[in-house]
């Protein structure tokens, strides 16, 4: 594990040369956006190719926190080596449109794969 707060947890997995983002509870603000800055410089560092979020306790984010991801965060990745991103999500979350809206948004720059369970 790298980064750990009461709201994410973010573990590098070297053998997958990936990020797993595990969102724990709703937040915001600085809450939701300094994980994924974290993430960022983690990136660049191990030239991570492989993006994976675990939304299992996943949440709509609020409006502003949406924006700036869409603003600061998914640009910065497209810049990146990142070449995957991975939803891990159930057939039944309530999620679900959600991350299927970003899924076809997201296929324009990535691979993006929805799953049950990381493998």
């Amino acid at each position: 594990m790298i980064y750990n707060t009461p709201f994410c947890q973010l573990k590098y997995l070297k053998e997958k040369n990936a990020i797993l983002c595990e969102w724990k509870q709703f937040c915001k603000g600085d809450d939701y956006r300094d994980p994924l800055k974290f993430a960022t410089q983690l990136i660049k560092k191990y030239q991570i190719s492989t993006w994976i979020t675990d939304t299992t306790n996943g949440f709509e984010s609020e409006a502003t926190d949406t924006q700036w991801l869409l603003e600061e965060f998914v640009p910065s990745m497209i810049n990146s080596s990142i070449e995957k991103v991975i939803f891990i999500i159930a057939d039944d979350s309530p999620l679900m449109d959600e991350i299927k809206g970003q899924e076809v948004a997201l296929n324009e720059f990535f691979e993006v794969e929805l799953m049950e369970g990381l493998k």
